[in-house]
């Protein structure tokens, strides 16, 4: 197979990178699988796939990462929304500024195009809270997380005026599945799994009633790999398009793990979102391309897994 070109993944031993690591290399893409690999490698062995091992903190490990790369993928980010939320001058830092002389690097080095895995919750804020919200929408962000996602959006739209640097910023909703880490508050799935498969209590944050959009992990990277090449917008929201409950998370996970925890509620923070509904349309329209693993299935694979 023809190589259709050579992609960089930050962060490629993480959650949403191995993923995007398995699935562009599936699809006929050069990878260079960039990460600390503080574990084992979880993506698959490929011819397509060259291990890059090295530090994103380090300059001279940047600038050797970006050669010879046509497209990058840049998923790591250095804190969760529970973590900056606690400290942001942190995720400025070491999530922003590092952002920021990435992009530099990528002008510096020819890279064709960056696509930028950013968040549909967290960067619209309350507005998604009122209404299904369109990448048109001003964005309402409530916590540190969001802003630094949204200040780097706006830093790719920067250099893509000043030096021509192609992006796509994928907002993406709440991914699920496989090798999604279960400790650091990294989403409610992984945290409800732990906690039912050792017969602990669940901790919910509020009443249960709020929601967000769940998209299975490899229905999400599928999404990215077959549009960022050709994309015609700069941001897409990502996302089943589907609003479910953390109580029917709950009640549908039950039954799969084959045990009832007691469910504890508590209070929510000030900058807790009961909702976070995203406008999935422009995607769909533009690629034909649609979420189609249900959440009931797709907790069957993670399980399997697991």
């Amino acid at each position: 197979m023809q190589t259709k070109g050579t992609c960089l993944i930050i962060g490629a031993n993480g959650f949403i990178g191995s993923h995007l690591v398995d699935e562009l290399a599936e699809v006929g893409y050069k990878v260079r699988a960039f990460d600390r690999y503080s574990k084992p490698a979880q993506f698959s062995k490929s011819n397509n796939v060259e291990i890059f091992q090295g530090d994103f903190f380090d300059d001279m490990t940047v600038f050797r990462s970006l050669q010879n790369i046509d497209y990058v993928f840049h998923s790591f980010s250095a804190t969760t929304p529970f973590s900056a939320d606690s400290d942001p001058y942190t995720d400025v830092s070491l999530n922003l500024l590092r952002n920021i002389q990435l992009f530099e690097k990528s002008v510096e080095a020819g890279v064709k195009k960056i696509a930028y895995i950013s968040s549909g919750g967290a960067v619209y804020g309350t507005i998604a809270e009122r209404k299904n919200v369109a990448e048109g929408d001003a964005p309402e962000p409530v916590s540190p997380y969001g802003i630094g996602k949204l200040a780097s959006e706006y830093y790719l739209s920067y250099f893509n005026r000043k030096y021509g640097l192609d992006y796509v910023a994928y907002r993406l909703s709440n991914p699920y599945g496989p090798r999604q880490v279960t400790k650091n508050n990294q989403g409610v799935i992984p945290s409800f799994i732990k906690k039912m498969s050792e017969h602990e209590d669940i901790t919910v944050i509020g009443d249960g009633t709020s929601s967000r959009d769940y998209i299975y992990i490899r229905d999400a990277t599928a999404m990215m790999a077959q549009s960022f090449k050709n994309a015609q917008q700069h941001i897409y929201n990502l996302g089943s398009g589907q609003q479910t409950s953390v109580n029917e998370v709950i009640r549908t996970l039950q039954p799969l793990v084959h045990t009832e925890s007691i469910v504890k509620y508590a209070d929510e923070p000030k900058t807790f979102l009961r909702h976070a509904k995203i406008d999935t349309t422009r995607f769909a329209n533009e690629f034909k391309i649609e979420s189609s693993t249900s959440l009931e299935a797709g907790l069957r694979l993670t399980l399997e897994a697991i």
